[in-house]
């Protein structure tokens, strides 16, 4: 009878041992979708992870009846020691029209794939809002007489008064950013950052953030403004050869302001040479307002940049001449010609999502 016994608890654990679902590790775990009819938020959260280890979250998003390419995104990762991860990412694609369903996976690339849950799975879009109002922006200066040498690095930086803000507040945006020498062409660099600006009705100061991720300044401005309110920065290293001096730079964009017609935005920029800066964008500290930057109460101007590095020392010490600034206290060098912008109706590029 124990024989009998034995034999029946050994099959019967063998079943158990057979059916238990394998632990993963490295997977990821939910993936939820918000969408209207002409934006999303993708959430998503990972758990396993090995840290210090890179990954990448990718998704698809899909419509039915098909609207055009599919929606697809990829989210770089490096595990911390929680071995978890949690992030949201935002999207837009012109206005849908009509009744659609949406679909979706997520994967941890080289691990696992799950559905996307969608909220609402539905949904019923009627016209599309009124487009938005776009003006391009294009401001030339000149670098003064000093060569630029490589190990220094350029300071591009810009700053803008905004007229018309609505009561209720607005946002500003500027992309297709482009630095351009004009006499050869060449761009500066390939990635100018974008920005999106936020006058907000609570605001009492102006902060400025920027976002990897999306390669945006992210600023938010009191209803009142500022004479100066910063628009955009890069740091880009001077090259091997050099940057020969008195060359003629143009900086380019568009400013779109978005559900705030009549706004009227008057635009400059200045370049500034430093021997040493931060690398980190958000390491710089960059003053946001002239009158009105959060916990920088001095007169600097708009776009100085306020912090320090590893050893206490202020990147505004490493300033020196060059590009349209003159070094000493010229932090953000001397201004371009003011040009002014206002954004009229632009024409919406038709439904459906794209990639």
């Amino acid at each position: 009878m124990f024989q009998r016994f034995r034999t029946a608890f050994g099959t019967t654990l063998g079943l158990i041992l057979l059916c238990a679902t394998p632990v993963l590790a490295n997977h990821v775990d939910t993936a939820n979708v918000t969408v209207t009819c002409n934006a999303f938020s993708f959430s998503v959260a990972a758990s396993e992870l090995s840290p210090g280890t890179k990954y990448q979250i990718s998704y698809t998003i899909e419509t039915s009846p098909y609207s055009g390419a599919p929606i697809t995104g990829t989210i770089p990762l490096t595990a911390s020691s929680t071995t978890t991860f949690e992030a949201t990412v935002w999207g837009s694609f012109p206005a849908l029209i009509g009744t659609y369903n949406f679909t979706g996976t997520a994967s941890l690339v080289g691990h696992n794939t799950v559905p996307i849950l969608f909220s609402p799975t539905s949904i019923s879009c009627g016209a599309p809002p009124p487009p938005p109002n776009s003006g391009k922006g294009i401001d030339t200066a000149s670098f003064n007489g000093n060569r630029l040498l490589p190990g220094d690095s350029v300071w591009f930086n810009a700053n803008f008064t905004v007229k018309n803000i609505p009561s209720t507040g607005g946002v500003i945006t500027f992309t297709n950013s482009r630095i351009v020498d004009v006499e050869t062409g060449a761009l500066f660099t390939s990635s100018a950052p974008n920005a999106q600006i936020t006058f907000s009705p609570t605001a009492t100061c102006s902060s400025t953030t920027f976002s990897t991720m999306t390669n945006t300044w992210i600023t938010t401005v009191p209803l009142t403004g500022d004479d100066e309110i910063f628009l955009t920065g890069v740091a880009i290293p001077v090259p091997s050869a050099g940057i020969p001096a008195g060359i003629n730079v143009t900086w380019s964009g568009t400013f779109n302001t978005t559900g705030a017609p009549g706004m009227s935005i008057e635009w400059k920029w200045g370049a500034a040479v430093y021997s040493s800066i931060a690398t980190d964008s958000n390491l710089l500290e960059v003053k946001a307002g002239h009158h009105t930057a959060c916990r920088q109460s001095n007169g600097d101007h708009a776009a100085t940049p306020e912090g320090v590095n590893n050893r206490n020392q202020p990147w505004k010490g490493f300033v020196i001449s060059g590009a349209t600034g003159g070094g000493d206290a010229n932090w953000t060098g001397s201004w371009s010609g003011t040009e002014t912008v206002t954004p009229t109706a632009v024409t919406d590029p038709g439904p459906g999502p794209k990639g």
